[in-house]
């Protein structure tokens, strides 16, 4: 190696170095700056403060009702099977809608099933004999699925139906669902029922109830939780939020219905009387429903 190329590798070389130790204060001062950025508390961890759970349990009445009704009419003709059947399915149809009006929701559907001549195999079994020359009659079902929104008005739609005789019928059911406004309802209720827990902490403590801070819906904890992020060098925050719901009472009952319509050739008529045999009391099962908020006040000192 000759003197010059030696003398210009090492000036390369402490240039270099000169360079990286000028470079590293600058990284010194970044650090701290970047570490702020990353680890951000919460601003209600920097005070003294009342973390409140609000609750809210409400038993409320339902609001809906449902329950269905089929009619069946035989007849060797299908289409006339099929007419008497519809006939009967309208006419309980128009009663529901008198009794329940806007209120009711009806689903209807009709189909008709051929019934066969049955013989008997060596075993004593009757078996239907499935040719279309062997066909004795048809049977006409229609069918009903009545959902009222108004539960006072859902015995008088389902006597109503039942006043035509159906052949098969199901009970009254009557169920909950939440709406809105009963949503808030609940959500009102378990805000004042935090704020109130947060005066008796503070009360029982001998502490100052200062502004309320956070509101989050849901069952908390407001304060959240702290876990390590894996691969990282710091924390994180997490709060999980929750839900709410909640039914209103329900309206006054409707007039009383009374229809009428031809059914085979022959005026039918449904009256109130009619309307009342059939319309059996029942009492309405309260169900539950609950909301929780999380509260934050502030400590003063």
């Amino acid at each position: 190696m000759t003197h010059r190329n030696f003398m210009t590798r090492f000036t390369g070389g402490l240039a270099a170095a000169c360079a990286a130790t000028a470079f590293l204060p600058a990284l010194a001062q970044a650090a701290p700056d970047f570490q702020d950025q990353a680890f951000t508390t919460p601003y209600w961890t920097r005070v003294p403060v009342i973390e409140a759970l609000g609750r809210a349990d409400m038993q409320v009445a339902p609001n809906r009702a449902s329950f269905s009704v089929t009619y069946l009419e035989t007849d060797k003709d299908s289409k006339k099977a099929m007419q008497l059947a519809v006939e009967r399915g309208r006419l309980a149809y128009d009663t529901i809608k008198k009794a329940a009006g806007k209120d009711s929701v009806i689903q209807s559907s009709v189909n008709v099933t051929a019934l066969y001549e049955q013989y008997k195999d060596k075993d004593g079994n009757r078996i239907d004999n499935e040719r279309s020359d062997k066909i004795r009659a048809y049977e006409a079902r229609v069918s009903l699925s009545v959902t009222v929104e108004d539960v006072s008005k859902a015995g008088t739609a389902r006597a109503g139906a039942l006043a035509l005789g159906p052949e098969n019928s199901t009970s009254l059911s009557t169920y909950l669902e939440r709406t809105t406004e009963l949503n808030r309802e609940a959500y009102e209720a378990a805000v004042k029922d935090g704020a109130a827990r947060a005066k008796a902490s503070a009360a029982a403590s001998g502490a100052k109830l200062g502004k309320l801070m956070v509101v989050q819906e849901g069952s908390g904890p407001c304060l959240g939780s702290w876990a390590s992020s894996a691969g990282t060098d710091y924390d994180y925050y997490r709060a999980e939020p929750a839900y709410a719901m909640a039914p209103p009472p329900p309206p006054p009952p409707p007039p009383p219905p009374v229809a009428s319509g031809m059914v085979g050739g022959r005026m039918v008529t449904i009256s109130q009387a009619d309307i009342d045999s059939l319309n059996l009391p029942s009492d309405d099962k309260t169900q539950g429903v609950s909301s929780s908020v999380c509260m934050i006040y502030r400590i003063e000192q």
